[in-house]
């Protein structure tokens, strides 16, 4: 009797290590897909990561995330400039995209690198205003995390 129960409690640790090292389908084709659509999207729109215009030099980067909770694919663009000239106004822009059919945008971050009186800062999450990235990162907690 105690043979049979060793060798059920046995099988029972093999069976359960055995199906939580299984990965979870339903979560990596989702996962993948989004993963797969944010690079395509960024080397279609984006392709060059590094640019050079009249007015300076710019760089875009990105991060994409899958919400299994909303079941949304999520795009993260992030653009630094900085100016030819110090006359010009480096600054960091940070856009949050749901990539579906449109593309729809759910919030921005805009930040200049130094203090202009004409430019202001922006910030807001879908109808939710904020006052600085500490809080534009608290607003985005929902999309990009699981």
């Amino acid at each position: 009797m105690r043979a049979a129960v060793s060798i059920a409690i046995a099988g029972l640790v093999w069976f359960n290590a055995y199906v939580s090292a299984q990965p979870n389908k339903e979560l990596y084709e989702p996962q993948e897909r989004c993963r797969k659509r944010a690079a395509e999207l960024f080397k279609r729109d984006y392709g060059r990561p590094v640019y050079k215009s009249q007015l300076g030099v710019g760089s875009f980067k990105y991060v994409n995330h899958y919400s299994a909770h909303l079941n949304k694919c999520f795009f993260l663009l992030i653009h630094v400039f900085y100016p030819k000239d110090k006359k010009g106004l480096s600054s960091t822009t940070r856009t949050l995209f749901e990539l579906n059919g449109d593309n729809k945008k759910y919030g921005e971050y805009f930040q200049p690198v130094y203090d202009d009186d004409n430019v202001s800062s922006t910030c807001q999450v879908q109808d939710k205003v904020c006052q600085s990235e500490s809080e534009w990162r608290q607003l985005l907690k929902p999309f990009l995390e699981d």
